[in-house]
C-alpha cells in the first residue's frame, strides 16, 4: 500500500500521555493535511502528535494505534482553524485562522498564518506579505496550482455570526495574499467543504448561511475557477443529501467525492454520500460492514490509497479518536 502521512492540527480537549503509548482523548473541531508516511495533532494547548500510517494498526485496539508525540515542538493555541499543505515540496503545514482559548473576542485570534515544517519537525514563525485576511474560523482551505491556497468566507465573530464571501489566495512560496476580484461570489457561509478538482477548480460543498437563515443546499454547489477567477454554480442531479455543516469530505482518485457525517442543529448524520464529480451527480453510498449507530460531527476525513481515515469528531456526548473505512 503507498504511504500516506496526514497531518491532524486538532483544537479541543485533553490528551492522555503514558509512557507506554501515547493515546489522545477524543475531540472535535480539528482539521487535517495529507502527506506520505505521518499524520500530526496539535491541540487547545501545544499538545502535538501524528498518526504514522506506515505501520499496521486496528481501530479495535488503541494500544495498536502507532500516535507518536511532538509536543515538545509546540504550536498555536486554536479552535476551529483549517490546515492545507504547500511549499516547493509540499512538505509543509500551514495553519490558517481559529479562536484561541475557545473566546468570541476577536482579540483573541493568535497569527492568522501558522506554519510546521514536516522534515524539521518544526514550527515557523512567518510575515506575510501584503494585505491579510481577517481573523475567521469554521471554514476550509484548498490547495491548488503547485503553492496556492484558497480560503473562503468563514465565522468572522462567532457571537454576532459576521460571515462575509471575501476569496482570498495564499502563495505558500512567496508568502503572499491576494484578493480575488470575482464579483458572483456565492453567500456568505462557514461549516463547509472544500474539494480541489484534478483541475485545479474548487467546489465547495454544504455549509450554513446567515443570509439564507438555512443550510447551503447540496444540489446546487458552488465552483470557482482558479484560472479565470469567475464562480458558477453546478446542478447536481440523483438523490440529495439533506442539508449539513461540519461534515468531512475527500476526492478518491476516480473521480467521487465522498462526504460523511455532519449534523444541521437537530439531527447528527451517520450517512454517506458519493458525488461523481464527471456526471455531478449525487449517490447513497453503501457501507458493507457499518458501525452501528455511528454519527459524527467536526471530525475529518483523509484518504489513503482506498481507506479514509475517519479522525476524532463528536456524536451526542460521545467523542470518538479514529476509525476507518474501505472505498
Amino acid at each position: 500500500m503507498q504511504l500516506l502521512n496526514f497531518y491532524i492540527f486538532t483544537f479541543l480537549l485533553k490528551f492522555t500521555f503514558t509512557f507506554a503509548a501515547f493515546i489522545p482523548n477524543g475531540r472535535e473541531s480539528h482539521s487535517c493535511g495529507g502527506f506520505k508516511s505521518n499524520g500530526f495533532v496539535s491541540g487547545i494547548t501545544n499538545e502535538f502528535f501524528y498518526l504514522d500510517v506506515s505501520k499496521p494498526f486496528t481501530t479495535t485496539d488503541n494500544d495498536s494505534i502507532p500516535w507518536i508525540d511532538l509536543t515538545y515542538t509546540g504550536g498555536p493555541l486554536k479552535t476551529g482553524a483549517t490546515a492545507c499543505i504547500g511549499g516547493k515540496n509540499n512538505d509543509l503545514i500551514f495553519i490558517f485562522g481559529g479562536i484561541s482559548n475557545f473566546s468570541d473576542d476577536l482579540n483573541a485570534f493568535q497569527s492568522f498564518v501558522n506554519q510546521f515544517d514536516t522534515n524539521k519537525q518544526q514550527w515557523i514563525n512567518i510575515t506575510s506579505v501584503g494585505n491579510v485576511p481577517t481573523n475567521r474560523n469554521d471554514f476550509s482551505c484548498a490547495n491548488f496550482n503547485n503553492g496556492l491556497i484558497a480560503i473562503f468566507s468563514g465565522l468572522f465573530e462567532p457571537a454576532y455570526g459576521i460571515v462575509t464571501n471575501d476569496l482570498w489566495i495564499f502563495n505558500t512560496l512567496t508568502l503572499a495574499w491576494s484578493l480575488s476580484n470575482a464579483t458572483n461570489a456565492p453567500l456568505p457561509m462557514f461549516g463547509y467543504c472544500a474539494v480541489t478538482f484534478p483541475d485545479g477548480n474548487i467546489l465547495y460543498i454544504g455549509g450554513y448561511s446567515f443570509n439564507l437563515s438555512n443550510y447551503m443546499p447540496m444540489n446546487n454547489l458552488p465552483l470557482y475557477n482558479t484560472k479565470s477567477d469567475i464562480w458558477k454554480n453546478m446542478s447536481i442531479s440523483g438523490p440529495t443529501p439533506h442539508a449539513r455543516y461540519y461534515f468531512s469530505a475527500v476526492l478518491t482518485s476516480d473521480g467521487r467525492i465522498i462526504i460523511f457525517g455532519g449534523f444541521d442543529s437537530a439531527s447528527y448524520f451517520g450517512d454517506l454520500w458519493v458525488l461523481d464529480i464527471t456526471m455531478f451527480q449525487w449517490s447513497i453510498g453503501k457501507i458493507l460492514n457499518p458501525i452501528v449507530n455511528l454519527t459524527l460531527y467536526g471530525h475529518t476525513a483523509t484518504l489513503v490509497d482506498d481507506y479514509m481515515f475517519v479522525s476524532f469528531g463528536k456524536s451526542f456526548n460521545y467523542l470518538y479518536a479514529v476509525t476507518y473505512l474501505c472505498l
